[in-house]
């Protein structure tokens, strides 16, 4: 998965970032600066409606997405099979509409790579890794 980034604004008097970009910010009326954020994040919440509203296939599944720039939004996905609170995703915009996808294991090992900077930083992140995706495999083996 690609590191991109998706187009935001952020309020210069409380710093809340909010995607898609608005004009002024949601808690005071203060004119928003232009930002970007990072396109991916963690899933604070996720369902499957499967009697969704009118206008919408069923199953729709959905979830709320907190963006690494501090930004949450909703997204819709393909499937929620495999998603768990705190799962890392890529949130994409197509005509105004997030999708987000689920990392996977090797994507998790990618992005940590990148992001760690120094070898040793590198090393105990992908340790970090591999130990969560071990303990999320047996935690979800015992439901």
């Amino acid at each position: 998965m690609n590191v991109h980034t998706l187009p935001a604004s952020r309020c210069p008097r409380c710093h809340r970032v909010v995607v898609p970009p608005a004009r002024l910010c949601p808690d005071h009326p203060v004119t928003m600066e232009a930002a970007t954020v990072s396109n991916l994040g963690e899933v604070v919440s996720f369902t499957t409606l499967h009697s969704p509203p009118e206008g919408f296939k069923a199953p729709l599944h959905i979830a709320l997405v907190e963006l690494d720039g501090g930004a949450r939004l909703f997204c819709h996905g393909e499937e929620t099979k495999g998603i768990r609170i705190g799962s890392s995703v890529g949130v994409e915009s197509l005509d105004r509409v997030f999708y987000f996808s689920h990392m996977g294991f090797a994507d998790r090992a990618r992005l940590f790579w990148r992001r760690a900077g120094a070898r040793g930083e590198k090393v105990a992140s992908i340790t970090k890794s591999v130990v969560q995706g071990i303990w999320r495999g047996r935690s979800s083996g015992d439901s």
